[in-house]
């Protein structure tokens, strides 16, 4: 029988446009947002006009009441530049799961599950 991990991180997902991203140091804005919020951020996706980042027991309602703190944060970190149009366009919280509605297999495409199934 195989068995599965499956983990739970209270998590929100933030989207920031408007911005002019070039050669950005993802790690030094992990730290500068990291300090502003108390807590733990992962850059997920950077594009040449946004930036899309995981930020780890943080509520959406509390992007909503610092969104221009957090904008001021990330022009700060090498690499980007704001633009009259910085803005937060997304921070939705990661829903939870129901254990019981997760099937004792989980189909996936992920590329990292099939190798482990082959394992």
């Amino acid at each position: 029988m195989k068995q599965y991990i499956i983990a739970h991180a209270d998590k929100t997902v933030l989207r920031i446009t408007g911005l002019r991203v070039k050669g950005l140091n993802a790690v030094q804005l992990e730290g500068l947002l990291s300090d502003r919020l108390k807590s733990q951020v992962r850059v997920i996706g950077v594009t040449g006009d946004g930036i899309d980042m995981d930020l780890y027991g943080v509520s959406p309602d509390m992007i909503s009441r610092d969104e221009k703190g957090l904008i001021d944060a990330i022009a700060l970190a090498e690499g980007i530049a704001l633009t009259d149009l910085a803005k937060v366009v997304c921070n939705e919280k990661i829903r939870d799961a129901d254990f019981a509605s997760i099937p004792e297999a989980p189909p996936s495409s992920c590329a990292r599950e099939r190798w482990i199934e082959r394992g």
